[in-house]
C-alpha cells in the first residue's frame, strides 16, 4: 500500500491498522499492506512526522485526518481483533452448559419457572371434568456485574514502535474474558451454592443429585439411573433426562477418555460420549482446567434436555468491549501522553434447577 499523508481515505487507515493488528480479513486483502508498527501509524494517520510538542504534543492535526482519529481507529482494530481471538478460544466445552439470554439493565432479573401437571384424569360417561390441579410456581433472581479495567497505551511505546505490546493487548483482552467467565461458571459447580426455591444446596442429598463415588463406567451407569429418575416438579413423573456430559478435571482426563473408550460389554460407555474429532476432546467430555479438585467430577443432560445454568449478558453482548475513556484534549492523553481505553464485561448469573446436573464429591 503506498500512502500519502492526508490523501488516504480512513478506511483504508483502518484497514492497514487491522492488518497489523493481525485481523484475518485484513490480512486477506491484497490491496493494503499492513503498517509495520505503531509509529508508522500514528505517522500516516495524524500527518505528525516528527512528534512536535507546539502543535498539540502527541496528538498533531494534520489537514485531512482529526486528532481523534489515531486512537479511534486503534480502538476498532483492537475491538476486532478481540472478538476474533475471543471467538477463537472458545471456553472448552463449558459454553454447553449454560443458557444465554439478554439483559437490557442493571436490575435484578427475575426468572419464574412453572411446574408441571399431572396426568389427565379419567372422565366417567356422563361425568364431570374435575378441575386440574394447577403447578406451583419457582422464582431465582441475580443481577448482573460489570467486570473490566483500563488499558493504557503511552507515548513511548509509540514512539520506540513496540508493535509487540499494542498488537497483544487484544489477544490478552480476549483470554482474560473467557477466564473470567468461565471462572465465573465454575465457582457454581465448585462453590455449590443455594438453590433459592428452596435453599438447599444445588448438589444436595435433597436434590438426588450428589454421588460419592470416583469416575468409572460402572459409576456413569448409577448416575444416568439418577438423572432418568429425576422428578417432574409437582407433578412427580420421571424426567427421564439422558446423561450426556461429565465435567472433570485435567486429573482424571485419562480415565474420562478410557471409559469413553471402553467397548467391553460390561458398563460399555464406548464412544457415548462423542468420539475424538480432529485430536478435541469428544463433545461430552469437558476437562476443566479451572477445577483444582483432582477427584470430584460433575455430570449431567445438556441444557437443551433441560435448562439449569442461565448466563445473562448485558445488550446480548457476549464478549468484553473495549471503549476510548478519554479525549485528545483531556485526561491522561492530555496531561500524560497517553490513551487509555476502558475494558468493560458486562454479565450475571444463576442456577435455575438442580434435577438436570450432578456432582460426585470423592473423598
Amino acid at each position: 500500500m503506498d500512502i500519502t499523508v492526508g490523501r488516504e481515505t480512513q478506511e483504508k487507515l483502518q484497514l492497514a491498522m487491522d492488518a497489523m493488528l493481525g485481523v484475518r480479513e485484513a490480512l486477506a486483502d491484497r490491496n493494503v499492506r499492513p503498517f509495520r508498527g505503531p509509529r508508522e501509524a500514528y505517522t500516516w494517520i495524524t500527518g505528525d512526522q516528527d512528534f512536535q510538542t507546539d502543535r498539540g504534543g502527541f496528538y498533531r492535526t494534520s489537514e485531512a485526518i482529526a486528532t481523534s482519529d489515531f486512537p479511534n481507529i486503534l480502538l476498532n482494530s483492537m475491538t476486532k481483533k478481540l472478538i476474533q481471538d475471543y471467538a477463537a478460544l472458545g471456553m472448552g466445552g463449558m459454553e454447553r452448559l449454560f443458557t444465554s439470554t439478554r439483559l437490557g439493565d442493571f436490575k435484578t432479573q427475575d426468572r419464574v419457572r412453572m411446574g408441571y401437571l399431572g396426568d389427565l384424569a379419567a372422565v366417567a360417561e356422563a361425568g364431570p371434568y374435575a378441575e386440574i390441579t394447577k403447578p406451583t410456581d419457582e422464582k431465582i433472581s441475580y443481577a448482573p456485574s460489570k467486570f473490566g479495567g483500563l488499558l493504557t497505551i503511552s507515548e513511548e511505546t509509540i514512539r520506540n514502535d513496540d508493535l509487540g505490546k499494542i498488537a497483544n493487548f487484544p489477544s490478552r483482552l480476549a483470554r482474560a474474558g473467557r477466564r473470567t467467565l468461565k471462572q465465573f461458571i465454575t465457582d457454581f459447580f465448585v462453590n455449590n451454592p443455594n438453590y433459592d426455591p428452596d435453599t438447599v444446596a444445588w448438589f444436595h442429598a435433597t436434590h438426588a443429585n450428589l454421588g460419592s463415588v470416583a469416575l468409572s463406567s460402572a459409576e456413569l451407569d448409577a448416575r444416568e439411573v439418577a438423572l432418568m429418575t429425576q422428578t417432574e416438579k409437582d407433578s412427580g413423573k420421571a424426567l427421564g433426562l439422558p446423561l450426556q456430559w461429565i465435567m472433570v478435571p485435567p486429573a482424571l482426563k485419562a480415565t474420562a477418555f478410557q471409559i469413553n473408550n471402553n467397548d467391553d460389554g460390561t458398563n460399555s460407555w464406548f464412544s457415548r460420549l462423542g468420539v475424538v474429532n480432529n485430536g478435541q476432546a469428544p463433545a461430552g467430555i469437558i476437562v476443566n482446567e479451572l477445577l483444582s479438585d483432582a477427584n470430584d467430577w460433575y455430570w449431567g443432560a445438556f441444557p437443551s434436555e433441560a435448562p439449569f445454568l442461565e448466563i445473562g449478558f448485558l445488550d446480548g453482548i457476549e464478549q468484553p468491549q473495549i471503549l476510548l475513556a478519554n479525549l485528545a484534549t483531556q485526561g491522561t492523553m492530555f496531561t500524560n501522553d497517553q490513551i487509555q481505553y476502558k475494558v468493560k464485561f458486562v454479565f450475571g448469573g444463576d442456577i435455575i434447577d438442580f434435577r438436570p446436573v450432578g456432582k460426585n464429591v470423592v473423598p
